[in-house]
């Protein structure tokens, strides 16, 4: 006689205390895993920096030796000729040219680009400069763009009174210029002996003996901010190059 026998299958869901363990065991990889990826995207952001600012010197040269003379950073990327177009108007904008630079309205002084290698001052007679240049480019010998970098203020990333085109760091800030008269105020186009930070406090500017390109660093302010004891440009986490 052949017995049948019946087998009772029995479905358990995970106990508590499993639940917490499983817990306790995602915690801790979270608590390994994020601070290696913070870690590793915040070299990514220092090693970009260091790339554009490199970038950003040596347009700096190639533009002196080709004209003569250094310039606002948001002009190193132009082409030659241009659209007839300001680079301000930035949803109209295709060719971000040369020539286009006079008719910004984002800046103070739009003609006066031409900063003298020497004195590292603008020159007082940069309009003049300019509609010369204007009207015979290959004489003038620009050959940009110079430089391009992969961030700059535009649509996707405004940033209150800084021009359109300017480069940006990774942390979303622009990059300043020096030359041993101060910073290179790019909107109005003057030597500037003071900056206003994001912080809304005042640094003092005059500080680097030869021409400089810098990053504000990862948090966005002269050296470590003020009422530090590294608040000054090119302390703390500033990043920068000279030459």
């Amino acid at each position: 006689m052949r017995r049948h026998m019946s087998h009772k299958t029995s479905q358990s869901g995970f106990t508590i205390i499993e639940l917490i363990i499983s817990v306790i065991i995602i915690g801790i990889l979270v608590a390994i895993i994020i601070p290696v990826y913070v870690t590793r995207a915040d070299e990514a952001r220092l090693s970009a920096a260091l790339q554009d600012l490199e970038a950003l010197q040596t347009a700096q040269q190639h533009a002196a030796i080709d004209t003569g003379y250094f310039y606002r950073l948001y002009v190193l990327d132009d082409v030659a000729g241009g659209d007839n177009v300001p680079a301000s108007n930035l949803t109209a904008d295709r060719v971000d040219g040369i020539r286009d630079e006079a008719l910004r309205s984002d800046v103070s002084n739009p003609k006066l680009l031409f900063i003298d290698v020497k004195s590292g001052t603008f020159l007082l007679g940069g309009n003049a400069i300019f509609d010369r240049m204007a009207q015979n480019e290959t004489a003038f010998n620009w050959n940009g763009p110079y430089v391009s970098v992969p961030r700059k203020v535009g649509l996707k990333n405004p940033v209150a009174n800084v021009p359109a085109g300017t480069p940006l760091d990774p942390w979303g800030n622009p990059y300043l210029f020096f030359t041993k008269e101060g910073l290179v105020n790019d909107r109005d186009g003057v030597i500037a002996t003071v900056y206003v930070g994001l912080d809304g406090n005042s640094y003092n500017a005059v500080r680097f003996d030869r021409p400089t390109v810098l990053s504000l660093g990862p948090n966005g302010v002269p050296g470590n901010g003020a009422g530090s004891s590294e608040p000054h440009f090119g302390q703390g986490d500033d990043l920068y190059r000279q030459f």
